[in-house]
């Protein structure tokens, strides 16, 4: 489709350059010879602009054609759901971190409400991780005991271990206060309640907002040299993905959890069905493999 319009812009920029040459031309020459060959060349083009006119309406058909389809397979997953996940996770208990800048999609909160699980705290990483301010990171360093001119990355590890010793309730309440004091975090949920998993959903539209390689990283390493479980999620449409990255941390990744066929993904995932799930080229397979007569039993 764009390039279609790209080629339909660039005939018709050409049509009025001919068009220009044709009166320079004729003032120029004083024949026919040069007029008669650039009416040829525009007769051409005018032919070719039709074509791809009407390739661009059938594109466009297609598409919409396409985005039902897509939009009936999502609404049949969203009716199938609940028969598949439906009290699967019974008595697990989930902390969720919002690591990247999208929101958590209502319908991964909803399919683990489904599945039995307890979301029992949701972190949020808020904008001044960027640690732009100096003063911010000034006051960083001496909590961490760090030099004054520690990197920023750095920080960001030190920040994302006091985050995970908050979900594994090993931080004093200093930690806490410091982390929402500075907005770098905000916590929400249960205190001193014992966490079996964590879903950390990254992906970011914005560069700035890419901590993976610090945050995410010393975040997860953190976590499972606590024994919890780590699941790495993102939305199916993302600027920067944080799959990869996530991948080299032998965790499993589902990377359209904004999607009922992510969101069962997810669920299976935590059941057992460790794996790298989704749409995007770092995903191994679609989805996990589906119990079916085991569903169909229930």
């Amino acid at each position: 489709m764009i390039d279609l319009k790209y080629h339909i812009t660039s005939l018709i920029a050409v049509f009025l350059a001919l068009g220009v040459g044709i009166l320079i031309g004729s003032t120029i020459v004083g024949g026919n010879v040069l007029v008669d060959q650039q009416k040829k060349m525009i007769d051409r083009l005018e032919e070719q602009f039709y074509v791809l006119k009407e390739r661009e309406k059938d594109l466009v058909e297609e598409n919409k054609y396409k985005n039902q389809i897509i939009s009936n397979y999502e609404n049949y997953s969203q009716a199938v759901l609940p028969l598949l996940v439906k009290n699967r996770l019974a008595g697990y208990r989930i902390a969720v971190v919002v690591s990247g800048d999208r929101d958590i999609p209502a319908g991964m909160l909803n399919a683990l409400s489904i599945a039995g699980a307890e979301v029992i705290s949701k972190t949020v990483v808020l904008s001044n991780m960027e640690l732009k301010d100096d003063g911010l990171r000034e006051k960083l360093a001496d909590y961490y005991d760090l030099d004054d001119d520690v990197k920023n990355d750095t920080l960001r590890s030190y920040i994302a271990s006091s985050v995970g010793a908050v979900i594994a309730n090993e931080a004093d309440i200093t930690a806490i206060d410091m982390l929402q004091g500075d907005e770098l975090v905000k916590f929400a949920g249960v205190e001193n309640e014992i966490v079996d998993g964590v879903i950390l959903l990254g992906g970011s539209n914005d560069l700035n907002r890419f901590f993976v390689r610090s945050f995410d990283q010393a975040l997860i390493d953190y976590l499972v040299s606590r024994n919890i479980k780590v699941f790495g999620v993102e939305n199916s449409e993302v600027n920067y993905s944080y799959m990869e990255h996530y991948q080299k941390s032998n965790i499993s990744t589902i990377d359209n959890v904004d999607m009922s066929p992510g969101q069962i993904s997810l669920i299976f995932t935590i059941e057992g069905e460790a794996g790298n799930y989704g749409v995007k080229p770092t995903a191994q397979k679609f989805m996990p493999s589906l119990p079916v007569d085991n569903i169909l039993e229930r």
